[in-house]
């Protein structure tokens, strides 16, 4: 389309030159030029460009959830020491609600690396979802309790390890666990104001317990 355009162009100039006694090196200017910037273009579009869309090549469809969960588990099964993509794993579980997969994830996590917080948050949520009874103890409470030991400002952590404290009747814990959540959280936001609550019948539970 370039090199049309450039003929049409430049073979009416050269040809005006020529009835008024201009030389051939305008011709041979303007040959040059006709072949030498539509090769130019093609050369750049060719490093800069897509041209594999002038050929009709389809876009990449969108996966699936489950698609995406089969391609993440099989590169995990080839690299099983890929944290994030066990936290990936685990959290994608997590959002579908399947707790037991999501739990082993990060299983798979903690055992790519014993020490990560975020993989040892999940596989208590994952775990108490997973039990009729939905409690948080054992391994899971161990793990909340190992993951603020390594991150006090964790969020979740606070938040489900008082949980764990408030079931087991542990209501001054669970009253202290989550007075350590409260400063880390807007004063306005409704999680603010839900964990207040929770720390106000931690309270009370306390108290009469005490009595």
């Amino acid at each position: 389309m370039l090199a049309v355009a450039l003929a049409l162009l430049l073979v009416p100039l050269v040809r005006h030159g020529r009835r008024h006694g201009r030389s051939r090196t305008v011709f041979a200017v303007a040959a040059t030029l006709a072949v030498v910037v539509p090769l130019a273009s093609v050369g750049l579009y060719a490093l800069v460009g897509t041209p594999a869309t002038l050929g009709g090549v389809e876009p990449a469809k969108e996966m699936t959830v489950g698609q995406a969960i089969d391609a993440l588990t099989a590169r995990l099964k080839a690299n099983p020491n890929d944290v994030e993509g066990w936290l990936l794993l685990g959290q994608t579980y997590t959002m579908v609600k399947q707790p037991a997969p999501a739990r082993d994830a990060y299983d798979g996590a903690l055992k790519a690396d014993p020490k990560n917080v975020a993989a040892m948050v999940g596989w208590a949520e994952a775990d108490s979802l997973v039990r009729p009874d939905h409690l948080i103890e054992g391994r899971g409470l161990s793990l909340l309790e190992q993951a603020v030991a390594a991150q006090p400002d964790s969020q979740k952590a606070l938040w489900l390890l008082g949980i764990a404290q408030f079931q087991q009747a542990r209501y001054t814990d669970a009253a202290a666990t989550w007075r350590k959540l409260q400063p880390l959280l807007d004063p306005d936001s409704n999680v603010a104001h839900a964990v207040a609550e929770q720390i106000t019948l931690a309270e009370k539970r306390a108290s009469g317990a005490a009595q």
